[in-house]
């Protein structure tokens, strides 16, 4: 599952926002007390109307919480369950809070703890207090300083302890639109990612065992929610691309059309299932154009034999192959997507202006 983070703000129209996230497949909200740029006066309007968007659109608002945030709203740890009644389905919670009270609250609330401070004696504490583990779930940080996100290693070991006791993770990536102030530097939870495209680190989170992923920041720039979009909607990877300005019609039709990695994947190369069947009965001559860097999209040419028509991408640099044409190549952004398109995987080139 995907989500957005959306902050407490007097300037945000959180209704539209939400609407549009739904519209591309987010199905989570999360949120948090801790805005230093609002007046703590204004928090519980903002905080009931961003309830009322995500109620009216059937989407989870998760809030991060403290003892401190709390009391700007006129609440306590004790009663802080009472934000359901303005949307929110579930609370995290840091540093501060005892056992007891987190098992206080796990009963009236789904609570999400800090995933990088879990270790086996706070689990055995917690279900020594009364928590039902199911009730629970780890949510990492993320960090918006630069090099003070969390080491990959780190990440996976801690997420392969949380898996093993039945607790789902949710951690984040940044956004490529509107940064969060003060740093606006990004909202990672891996460091390597704080550049990064979104999309390629949410694949890669995924792959890392991450059950629900946030982007960090305010928002993502179009294309990008549609790749989040296609993705949720139809398990497929849109890849941005240039193609070559005099490139045969058909062939630029068919290349703009769904299709899958083979399942006998290659290493070099990522074969387009359905191209030989479609464009073998073209001629397609052979042209100066063969150089090969990853990234290169490629079709085989009459030189090939029964192979001409199939279209393939390089995921390595290679040597040039007279018996090949060079036909376009996948956008610098989306090269970082090329790891992710598993045997079978299905997916699109996106032409690129």
């Amino acid at each position: 599952m995907f989500g957005i983070s959306i902050y407490l703000s007097s300037n945000h129209d959180f209704e539209t926002t939400i609407q549009q996230a739904s519209k591309n497949s987010f199905s989570l909200i999360f949120s948090s007390l801790h805005i230093p740029e609002e007046n703590p006066a204004n928090y519980r309007h903002l905080l009931t109307r961003l309830g009322a968007a995500a109620k009216m659109h059937e989407m989870p608002l998760i809030l991060d919480i403290s003892a401190e945030s709390l009391a700007h709203i006129s609440l306590t740890i004790d009663n802080a369950d009472q934000l359901t009644d303005l949307g929110v389905t579930g609370l995290r919670v840091d540093y501060g809070l005892t056992t007891d009270e987190i098992a206080k609250l796990a009963k009236k609330i789904k609570v999400y703890l800090n995933a990088s401070t879990i270790d086996q004696p706070f689990l055995e504490a917690l279900v020594q207090a009364g928590v039902n583990i199911s009730q629970v779930e780890a949510f990492h940080n993320y960090y918006p300083k630069p090099h003070t996100g969390l080491d990959v290693s780190f990440f996976q070991k801690t997420n392969d302890f949380l898996h093993h006791h039945g607790l789902k993770i949710a951690a984040f990536v940044p956004g490529d639109g509107e940064k969060r102030q003060p740093l606006f530097e990004g909202l990672p939870t891996l460091e390597k990612h704080r550049y990064s495209h979104p999309f390629a680190s949410a694949l890669e989170l995924a792959a890392l065992g991450v059950d629900h992923i946030y982007i960090g920041d305010p928002s993502l720039q179009t294309q990008t929610a549609e790749q989040f979009a296609t993705f949720t909607k139809n398990d497929m990877l849109l890849l941005d691309c240039k193609l070559a300005s005099n490139l045969d019609p058909s062939i630029q039709k068919h290349l703009l059309t769904p299709d899958n990695n083979r399942m006998d994947p290659a290493r070099d190369l990522i074969r387009l299932e359905k191209s030989r069947p479609a464009l073998a009965k073209l001629d397609i001559a052979p042209t100066s154009s063969n150089v090969r860097p990853i990234g290169s999209i490629l079709i085989d040419n009459n030189l090939f034999g029964r192979y001409r028509g199939e279209v393939t991408i390089a995921i390595r640099d290679l040597p040039s192959e007279p018996k090949t044409n060079n036909i376009g190549h996948i956008a610098p952004e989306s090269i970082a997507l090329l790891p992710f398109i598993k045997p079978g995987q299905a997916f699109q080139l996106r032409l690129r202006n």
